[in-house]
């Protein structure tokens, strides 16, 4: 942990910790988090492919989308009535939460037992682990009922 809070995220064979940023993620930053998880999903099976459809400073932009491997997926979109303010209420924790999930689907998919967990959703100090998902709902149960920190598998 004390890598991630000196800026570095940190990779094993099929797993790893990453930095999740929500603010950072909310900025357009969501393919490059789900990048840098790219090899270590490889390992368990899940090939990514990304690209960011329109990204939230784009001139013109309706909102920020992304496509995971080939589908779209809006992240957030424009309130009609105020450009460039996001129409969701958190748009740090949905740029967090939904891209998680997407990835945790795709881990199914694939047969993998691992999953992507999200510590701190939505916060400046969020980052997320790839990890088994016995390891990690053990982790975020014992989090929950010491309160030293928020876990979510999305």
């Amino acid at each position: 942990m004390q890598a991630l809070s000196s800026g570095e995220d940190v990779m094993w064979t099929a797993g790893g910790a990453w930095r999740a940023d929500g603010e950072d993620l909310a900025d357009g930053e969501v393919d490059a988090w789900l990048g840098g998880i790219s090899a270590a999903l490889n390992d368990c099976g899940v090939e990514l492919h990304l690209a960011t459809v329109t990204g939230p400073f784009d001139e013109d932009s309706a909102g920020y989308a992304l496509a995971v491997n080939g589908t779209p997926r809006y992240l957030y979109m424009y309130a009609a009535d105020e450009p460039k303010v996001p129409a969701t209420e958190d748009p740090w924790m949905e740029c967090s939460i939904a891209p998680a999930a997407e990835v945790n689907r795709l881990l199914e998919v694939a047969g993998s037992s691992r999953r992507l967990a999200l510590f701190w959703p939505g916060g400046n100090d969020g980052f997320s682990v790839l990890g088994e998902e016995s390891v990690l709902r053990r982790a975020g149960e014992r989090g929950l009922t010491s309160g030293s920190w928020d876990c979510v598998i999305p």
